[in-house]
Parts: structure tokens; C-alpha cells; sequence
């Protein structure tokens, strides 16, 4: 019995540690977003549940500066976060951030979670996932999209 029991625990730690956030490259996070802009962040409000108790964020941003995407400086976006969720980016009102965003229905979401949320420090850098980052380096990794995924052969059984 003491062997089923360290065996099961066993496969739930190894199960476990494949729930981490996949990192992307620059150049993917890039080319996955359907926007990417420097926004000033003017709104933060909660509007409901999820039955799992999961909060459902509505945030309200200004674009400062529009990198990717057809958005335009002054222009507000709806970006829907969630609260309680672990990898999800948290919005701040009144902070400048750096997103990456992909297009749904008439809002945004942040693509890949905190990976594409970057908080500007004091010091006008980024932080979080974007640490040591450049603003040149996303330009680089908007004009270089990453190359197509191999063709993988069709299986049938």
C-alpha cells in the first residue's frame, strides 16, 4: 500500500510541473499579436465571476505609442484580464506597459500571460518578462517573424 501511495504522489509532482507558462521567443510573441503598443493604463474595474470564482477584469488603456497592429496614438482599448488566475498579467491604473495583444471579439486579451505584459520601472525599463528588453528589439522582432513550424505528415490509423 506504502508504494501505491509514493507512486501516486510521485505522478502528481510530475504531472504538476507541465502547468508553468510556455515561453515564447520574442519573435513568436510577436507574431502571434494582433497589437502591440506602449498604453497607459486609465482603467481597472472587476465585472463579474466565472463559476470557477475566477474574476473577470475589464481594463480600459490609452495608446501612447502603437508598434504593431491598427491602432492609433489617443485611441482606448478593452483589454480583459482575469483576476485569480496564476500567469495572468494585473493591470495597474495609472502605469505605462508595453503589451502584446491578440484581437477577440471587442476586446483584447494579453497574449501568452504575464509574457506579454511588460511594466515600465522608474527608470523608463521594462520589467517582469521584459527585462532587458528594448523597444528596438521588439521592432527587430516585428520585422523578423519567426520561421513556419515543420510540415509534420498527416497520420491515419
Amino acid at each position: 500500500m506504502k508504494k501505491v501511495a509514493v507512486t501516486f504522489l510521485m505522478l502528481i509532482m510530475a504531472v504538476g510541473g507541465y502547468c508553468m507558462i510556455e515561453t515564447l521567443s520574442l519573435e513568436e510573441l510577436a507574431s502571434r499579436s494582433d497589437v502591440i503598443a506602449l498604453v497607459d493604463v486609465v482603467g481597472v474595474k472587476a465585472v463579474g465571476r466565472l463559476p470557477s470564482q475566477v474574476e473577470v477584469i475589464a481594463n480600459l488603456v490609452k495608446v501612447n505609442e502603437p508598434f504593431k497592429g491598427s491602432v492609433a496614438v489617443g485611441e482606448n482599448l478593452k483589454i480583459k484580464t482575469w483576476r485569480g488566475i496564476e500567469d495572468n498579467p494585473t493591470l495597474v491604473e495609472g502605469s505605462r506597459v508595453l503589451l502584446f495583444l491578440r484581437r477577440s471579439d471587442n476586446h483584447y486579451t494579453v497574449v501568452n500571460g504575464v509574457q506579454g505584459w511588460w511594466p515600465l520601472d522608474s527608470a523608463g525599463k521594462f520589467s517582469a518578462m521584459g527585462t532587458g528588453k528594448t523597444i528596438e528589439d521588439v521592432k527587430k522582432a516585428i520585422e523578423n517573424p519567426p520561421p513556419p513550424p515543420p510540415a509534420r505528415p498527416r497520420l491515419s490509423l
